[in-house]
């Protein structure tokens, strides 16, 4: 890549690293701001690999060995900065701690679960871009911020009548891009339409979840990606031995665990893995709702790429409708958020007449 943008992936990743380290500085929200700009550099980057890794519409490897290897390499850089963090602390005089120390058999059942539902979205990605341009997943996934919402408050949280009309306001940018007046139906087949729906019903599901457990808990963050991701890896090999992605997987059928890998593959598990931890980074500092508005200025990157490297048929309602998802997110990053989560109405009224 050029100069600035490694400059910008480099600062993404050493900010990433502090923040899991716990040595993140600045006010809160600073540290949602810098969390969420992390999200969105490294999301787009991984998004764009499931792309390009592709060849002649397909995977030259196995995808269910790739979310294996994925997940082992998340367990890598959890568990290493869980010992570290571990290993500071006793050297700066804390209290004795464990390895260990705060796990239950609650929190891992919480964590299985949130591993088969991850490991199946990771896995039904690959096929959502065997039919779907980046740009066009991206923007189906954007939903995902309405049904965060909507499970948050019925679990209990608030928000502000400001975020709630953020969030709608983006579905409905989100629907006016993926529509095509002409043909009075969406750009994609109804089975890319299916798969994408499905990943993003277990996005919003896993990040409610996940949120409530990592915030829940008093458990280091690393600590509980290591037990995410033990079971994560786990249950990919499993995937992959029992062939639950299917065998109908490059040239020749059936592809062995490392075959098929090229440097945009192997780039590609990286990529992911950091992904994962900067999701932890979102949960750790804002919320579910705000990993899924990073997903919007994804939508905008890979939108302006698929145009011009994915073919992608775009009109004035494709960029109205870009445009109306970016200033969404913007209002909602730079002003909802700050906001009180919950006024009575005539304080509201009064505050807008000021």
């Amino acid at each position: 890549p050029p100069p600035n943008l490694r400059q910008l992936l480099l600062r993404c990743a050493c900010t990433m690293l502090r923040a899991l380290t716990g040595e993140a500085e600045g006010s809160h929200y600073a540290l949602q701001i810098g969390s969420f700009c992390t999200l969105v550099a490294v999301q787009s980057t991984a998004l764009l690999l499931f792309k390009i890794c592709q060849v002649g519409g397909t995977y030259t490897f196995s995808p269910a060995s790739n979310v294996a290897l994925t997940e082992m390499c998340k367990l890598g850089l959890a568990s290493s900065l869980h010992i570290s963090y571990v290993n500071r602390s006793r050297s700066e005089g804390s209290p004795s701690k464990g390895y260990l120390d705060g796990l239950s058999w609650r929190i891992c059942l919480h964590y299985f679960g949130l591993a088969v539902l991850y490991t199946v979205n990771n896995q039904l990605t690959f096929l959502c871009f065997e039919l779907a341009d980046p740009g066009s997943y991206a923007l189906g996934k954007s939903v995902a911020p309405y049904l965060c919402a909507v499970m948050l408050r019925l679990s209990g949280d608030k928000l502000n009548a400001l975020q709630w009309a953020c969030i709608i306001l983006q579905c409905s940018g989100i629907a006016v891009t993926q529509y095509d007046p002409c043909k009075h139906a969406g750009y994609l087949p109804s089975k890319a339409y299916a798969l994408i729906a499905t990943s993003t019903a277990i996005t919003a599901v896993s990040s409610v979840w996940n949120q409530k457990v990592v915030k829940g808990f008093d458990v280091p963050v690393n600590l509980q990606n290591s037990v995410l991701y033990v079971f994560g890896s786990m249950i990919a090999m499993l995937s992959y031995v029992s062939g639950a992605m299917g065998p109908a997987h490059g040239p020749s059928g059936g592809v062995g665990f490392f075959e098929g890998y090229t440097w945009l593959a192997v780039s590609l598990v990286i990529w992911q893995a950091f992904h994962g931890l900067a999701v932890t980074l979102v949960y750790k500092y804002a919320d579910a709702i705000v990993k899924n508005f990073a997903n919007s200025s994804v939508m905008a990157i890979l939108v302006v790429v698929s145009v011009y490297f994915f073919n992608l048929n775009a009109n004035l309602n494709s960029w109205l409708g870009v445009l109306s998802v970016l200033v969404t997110t913007w209002v909602y990053m730079n002003i909802a958020i700050k906001m009180p989560k919950e006024v009575a109405p005539s304080e509201e009224k009064s505050g807008l007449l000021k």
